[in-house]
């Protein structure tokens, strides 16, 4: 039996893991099968190119994990696949196939659906395909047959201590850019608006032992990044703080993504959480207490101030989840709740429109609260009693400001400042962004909601203009200059942080060069940055206010080096010998060719020395060019 588990995935990113194919396929016993492949799509493929990979194979069985985001186009898959062949046997499975199994069956022509958990119950189907067509309903699966659809028990949870992993076993390879990271499974809550816990109330851990080899794996392989599978990986907090001291202990050097609940955050947490590099995202989505106790997801704001704050004092990067369209809320509750936030000063703000998913809590409670909801994917709220379609508008216009602005403009740093020289809210503020944006030539409203085609230059392009408006507008074009520097470093700063990291020469290697003489060819990983102002004095007047900043001084110019090391960001000042050097080290000069006599060749050979140990020259020929030199 030849078998194929096809993931269709949201895009192409580091994020793009087969995770639940791997672990499906990890589980199956030897000799069930005689092949088993993964297969990655991407929505940029056609449906030809999908199903080619998929057919080449010659499976026998064709598995689909379908999730809100993938459906309609794997639902039009199986069809095709159907039409291609009668005998090839098609299921699918993931939170679709359980939140709501009669739909998509009747959408497409599958053979059986898995529901929940999928390793015990896909083996067992398997096997009975192996000993011929089932015949009987087999727990966990769904099966069609010409009386119409065969349901049996639910199947028991697996256990975790005996599960196979699909990374330890070679079912996937770790990528060096990035690995989704299965550390537990359930949920210890019931928010209304959520199908995680439904079914899988408490949590459960995989082994420690297996968590331990899976991070050595990662190490072995130059992982760089591990987003962690744990909606709220610090509940109960001693949980969390085992994890926090495994990480320590084995892969300290990478770089985590982690889920917590914000009233689970303790000292001991934070104090471990400050020695790894991670990010940690906080699933809020509202600051209103009635609206949170009604989708059943209380959290007393004092305390999420204080543990916001614990969080502060240790520089631990964190983030918002927010929700618009949520019961008994309303849009000028989520404008509040996008201001309240922003006094933390997060390092970014995640914000999704309320979706009625199959088979939660709040898909019963559609007349309670009057909600007109998507009957297809991705299911989203019409309106409903508190909410009108032009609420509900104004607000996807307000998160995808929000992203544009805040999250893919590095506007964290200096959001503070702008809001205090422009004397506004941040809703406000972002609804006037959208609305300038959208007179743009270069955008319209269609465009500018699809925040994720934006690159990060695109928006910091779009601010730049934006900001010289907004403060033109408000008389206060002084500013202009030393804000749009503020901007500029901030920018920069960012970027280079999430860019390579610049690696000195070694001493063996430059004794062996003839500095002078020699071309030389500058680094790819570091930028050159022109500000208005001497970059600075403006960065060691930290906290003054920028009309304090203009009297203070005069925008002489200079020229800033942003280079990386490790996980710390330098940002030099540089003098126009430095910076003609490195500027006109393409590969064909040589040092005393770019001085030609303006510099002597001992002050020459020092300053080319530096450049060289520093690793922003090399050798003409060992690197590509260039350097990112900003205009």
């Amino acid at each position: 039996m030849k078998i194929v588990f096809c993931t269709l995935h949201v895009r192409r990113s580091s994020q793009a893991v087969p995770l639940a194919a791997g672990c499906l396929a990890a589980a199956l016993p030897v000799g069930l099968c005689t092949s088993t492949r993964l297969v990655d799509a991407y929505p940029e493929q056609s449906d030809r190119e999908i199903l080619d990979a998929i057919l080449s194979a010659t499976p026998d069985v064709i598995a689909f994990p379908v999730y809100v985001w993938n459906r309609q186009r794997i639902i039009r898959l199986a069809r095709q696949l159907r039409q291609s062949s009668q005998s090839i046997y098609l299921i699918a499975g993931g939170p679709e196939a359980t939140g709501d199994p009669a739909g998509l069956l009747s959408a497409a022509p599958w053979n059986a659906l898995v529901h929940g958990e999928g390793e015990a119950a896909l083996t067992s189907l398997l096997e009975s395909l192996a000993d011929g067509l089932p015949r009987q309903p087999l727990p966990g699966v769904t099966l069609m047959s010409e009386q119409g659809p065969l349901s049996a028990e639910k199947m028991s949870h697996s256990d975790l201590d005996e599960a196979t992993s699909p990374w330890l076993s070679g079912v996937i390879e770790p990528s060096s850019s990035g690995v989704l990271w299965e550390v537990a499974r359930g949920c210890a809550f019931s928010c209304d608006y959520c199908f995680e816990a439904r079914g899988q109330q408490g949590v459960r851990t995989l082994p420690k032992q297996r968590l331990k080899a899976e991070l050595e794996l990662f190490i072995d392989r130059g992982v760089d990044q591990v987003w962690v599978l744990d909606s709220t990986f610090n509940y109960p907090p001693e949980r969390g703080v085992e994890l926090l001291e495994l990480l320590l202990q084995v892969a300290p050097d990478l770089h985590y993504h982690l889920e917590a609940k914000a009233d689970f955050i303790d000292r001991r947490t934070v104090s471990l959480l400050g020695k790894l590099n991670c990010s940690v995202q906080i699933g809020l989505q509202s600051v209103h207490q009635h609206v949170l106790r009604t989708i059943h997801r209380p959290i007393d704001l004092e305390i999420l101030t204080e543990k916001i704050h614990l969080l502060e004092a240790e520089g631990i990067v964190y983030g918002f989840d927010l929700i618009y369209g949520l019961p008994e809320d309303s849009c000028s509750g989520f404008r509040e709740s996008i201001d309240r936030v922003l006094k933390f000063s997060p390092n970014h703000i995640h914000i999704f429109p309320l979706a009625i998913l199959p088979g939660t809590r709040l898909a019963q409670q559609r007349q309670k609260y009057g909600i007109e909801a998507q009957t297809d994917p991705p299911y989203e709220l019409i309106c409903s009693a508190n909410w009108t379609t032009e609420a509900l508008q104004t607000c996807r216009q307000l998160a995808a400001a929000i992203d544009l602005f805040y999250n893919t403009g590095r506007a964290v740093a200096f959001f503070p400042v702008i809001l205090e020289a422009l004397q506004s809210c941040p809703s406000d503020l972002f609804e006037d962004f959208f609305k300038w944006a959208m007179q743009q030539p270069e955008a319209d409203c269609d465009s500018l909601m699809q925040t994720d085609d934006w690159s990060a230059e695109d928006a910091y392009r779009m601010l730049q203009g934006y900001l010289s408006h907004r403060l033109q507008s408000a008389d206060k074009g002084h500013l202009v200059s030393i804000f749009l520097d503020l901007l500029c470093y901030h920018f920069n700063y960012a970027e280079t942080l999430l860019g390579e990291e610049l690696v000195p020469m070694s001493e063996a290697s430059l004794a062996q060069e003839n500095a002078w003489e020699s071309p030389w060819q500058r680094s790819n990983k570091f930028r050159l940055v022109p500000f208005a102002y001497e970059i600075l004095d403006l960065l060691e007047m930290e906290g003054m206010h920028l009309e304090e900043m203009t009297t203070l001084f005069r925008p002489v110019g200079s020229v800033a080096l942003f280079m990386r090391r490790q996980n710390q960001v330098f940002c030099e000042s540089l003098g126009e010998e430095m910076l003609q050097l490195l500027k006109r080290s393409d590969g064909s000069l040589s040092p005393r060719e770019i001085f030609a006599g303006s510099v002597s060749q001992a002050t020459g050979e020092e300053l080319v020395q530096f450049a060289v140990s520093e690793g922003l020259l090399h050798p003409a020929g060992h690197v590509p060019p260039d350097a990112i030199i900003m205009n």
